[in-house]
């Protein structure tokens, strides 16, 4: 879809006299963990929330067995030490509490509630609560007491009077749960799931109208609903199934912070398989709960019972302003929460652009190559050196907005965002007469060519969870799908290979049905079905510096898609499509027929769906023409245009309408260009 400019800036694109405008920003909004605090209390189960006066409550569990101790902390100033290593006993919580049961903290408007398990005298599930921030408690009061004298394995509350545990039963554990009415706890009620073999810890999160818990069973990560409106129960793909009894994963901990859900948990290897030994957290996220990216480590942090991640927004006394803190009892780590109003991590260039290009492609990563004056070395203290972090660093984000100057002198200067993307490259250029910083940056799908780290299998998925469940494991969050049959359809069985670049498997999927892509300049994932049409969103005459039309022959006008034999069916029996262009075939008198097998389709109807996107691919590849106008910060890739040439004697007279599969945009101050070099598919 074309961006959308104002009425100055689509005048200023039909003048004959333009004068370019440009802004480019550095922004570094990667959190940069490191050792914060080091209270070294020893390593426990524990949780974290935040106050509505902007503390930092802990609840820990220690390690003494049945007779273990619940104890809290209230950090308001997280530049005090002292306050990271100052603990309370809770009321009544000394020395009588399980070690393995888990321990929740929650924040319920404003009254902080705080749950573990007794160990001695009783298997209670305790509550305590504090209705000033954390200061003082009161408690404990008994939630409920799980049958049979149940151990917990891991306790959480979602913060909407709620709390889930997971607990003993025969062959395993199930999830229980309890609900405050305000007076009283409901009794316990037991979910419909299957016992899972073993329980190491659980966490919730509260949509409004559903619950999501994630659960451990010690090795794979498992995701499941609770509706209580209808009083059900579903289940969903596993966030991290297990391929290997080597690697466990424990301890999982919800937050949502900046409009993604972060879930942190332990990811340990004894080394008795494979010879490693470690044990750190592992952050995944999420915008839906039901994708999640497989994440990135925080290895120099080594605990063994479970860490949390929040951010407080409001700046403290002595702070530097929004922070994260990924939190365990012997060790914390922070990282600055990014703000533009911070000359560490934003930066504007704008007025020292000499040149760049930016080039997009379709179904690959953009690229845009930027070229500073540095003259007198003003950007030298802006480079990131070592952990010193400044804005000109890797993998901060260099934000591009294009357009023109605007108003009677044109005085005014008028852009639009145009894309985003990521420092791959920082070169100091030097010589005696010149001091530059060339700049190479890729948007944000580069990180489709990761690899993935561990195996994932999918059974009769559509395609359109599918590309959301490779991009979300990618770490790209947002999509837009086009609302298509062929998105729909069911895929009997994909797999995601360990050490397989994400990419690989977004291209095999979107092959399935015609499916193209690229990231747009708000990084969300833009998916196109060109074969459903469309008309030209801008059409160009009079603009044209350059253009050239061409088409080609060899192509085939015969299409015979095999897809998964029949089951049952008669020996040799095959499941097949065709689809056929007359035109093209009365055009050349020669039938080109292409083979095209596919196991994945399992029906006539699905191999005649790719058939006609095969078909239609073909028609477009005959086609292809380029243009260089005028740079357009309205289009993107895949938008239709119509190039028109003018007719004799001076042009050709030919006109077509193609979508643009590649764009290049040059700018160059001294030499006073500023266009956009496009190729068109028919």
């Amino acid at each position: 879809m074309v961006r959308t400019l104002d009425a100055s800036l689509t005048s200023a694109l039909s003048m004959h006299t333009r004068y370019p405008a440009l802004t480019i920003t550095i922004e570094d909004h990667v959190a940069h963990y490191a050792l914060y605090q080091t209270p070294a209390t020893a390593d426990a189960l524990s949780d974290a929330c935040s106050t509505n006066d902007n503390a930092l409550v802990r609840l820990l569990v220690t390690r003494s067995g049945f007779t273990s101790s619940a104890r809290i902390q209230r950090i308001a100033d997280p530049t005090q030490a002292s306050q990271w290593s100052s603990w309370t006993t809770l009321p009544g919580a000394s020395g009588v509490v399980f070690q393995d049961g888990g321990c929740a903290i929650t924040n319920w408007s404003g009254v902080l509630h705080a749950f573990a398990q007794r160990g001695t005298g009783g298997n209670n599930l305790w509550v305590w609560t504090s209705t000033d921030n954390g200061v003082s408690w009161s408690g404990p009061l008994t939630v409920l007491s799980p049958p049979g004298g149940a151990l917990l394995k891991g306790i959480t509350s979602a913060g909407n009077n709620d709390v889930f545990f997971l607990y003993d039963v025969v062959g395993g554990e199930a999830i229980g749960y309890s609900f405050y009415n305000g007076v009283s706890w409901s009794a316990l009620t037991t979910w419909t799931l299957p016992t899972i073999v073993y329980g190491v810890g659980l966490a919730a999160a509260w949509s409004g109208s559903v619950y999501t818990l994630i659960y451990s069973d010690g090795y794979s990560l498992l995701s499941g609903t609770y509706t209580p409106a209808s009083n059900t129960w579903g289940s969903n793909l596993a966030v991290a199934p297990a391929t290997t009894t080597a690697v466990g994963r424990i301890a999982p901990r919800l937050s949502l912070m900046d409009g993604l859900y972060t879930l942190c948990c332990i990811e340990v290897d004894s080394g008795l398989l494979t010879g490693a030994v470690y044990s750190y957290p592992r952050l995944r996220q999420s915008s839906d709960l039901l994708h999640w990216s497989n994440g990135f480590i925080v290895h120099d942090l080594s605990v063994s019972y479970g860490a949390n991640l929040l951010k407080l927004v409001t700046p403290h006394t002595g702070s530097a302003g929004p922070r994260y803190y990924l939190m365990s009892p012997p060790n914390i780590y922070s990282a600055v929460a990014f703000q533009t109003s911070n000359s560490s991590q934003y930066i504007d260039v704008s007025a020292t652009v000499l040149s760049y290009q930016r080039h997009e492609q379709v179904n690959k990563t953009a690229q845009v190559e930027v070229v500073l004056d540095n003259a007198g070395g003003i950007y030298d203290a802006l480079l990131t050196t070592g952990s010193s972090y400044r804005p000109l660093g890797l993998h901060a984000s260099l934000v591009l907005s294009e357009g023109y100057m605007v108003g009677s002198s044109f005085s005014t200067v008028d852009v639009i965002k145009v894309g985003s993307y990521r420092l791959v490259r920082i070169q100091i250029v030097r010589s005696p007469q010149d001091n530059k910083l060339l700049l190479t940056a890729l948007d944000l799908s580069s990180n489709l060519d990761l690899v993935s780290r561990y195996q994932n299998i999918y059974v009769n998925q559509t395609v359109g969870y599918l590309v959301q469940e490779i991009c979300t494991r990618a770490g790209l969050f947002v999509l837009a799908l086009p609302v298509t049959t062929q998105v729909s359809q069911i895929v009997p069985t994909f797999v995601l290979q360990a050490g397989q670049a994400y990419r690989k498997a977004l291209d095999e999927l979107c092959s399935l049905y015609g499916l193209d892509y690229f990231l747009d300049q708000n990084e969300v994932m833009q998916f196109r079905e060109l074969a459903s049409g469309g008309g030209a969103v801008w059409s160009y005459q009079p603009e044209l510096e350059m253009v050239s039309f061409s088409n080609k022959d060899e192509r085939a006008n015969h299409i015979i898609v095999i897809g998964k034999p029949p089951v049952g069916g008669l020996a040799g029996a095959l499941t097949t499509a065709e689809a056929y262009d007359d035109g093209h075939l009365h055009l050349v008198g020669v039938e080109r027929i292409r083979y095209h097998v596919d196991h994945k389709l399992t029906s006539s109807t699905q191999c005649s769906q790719k058939a006609s996107f095969l078909l239609a691919q073909e028609a477009r590849s005959q086609t292809q023409h380029q243009g260089v106008v005028p740079a357009n910060p309205a289009l993107q890739l895949l938008d239709a245009i119509t190039l028109s040439d003018s007719g004799a004697p001076v042009g050709s007279g030919q006109s077509s309408t193609g979508h643009i599969v590649t764009s290049v945009v040059s700018y160059d101050a001294q030499q006073g260009q500023y266009e956009m070099r496009l190729t068109l598919e028919g």
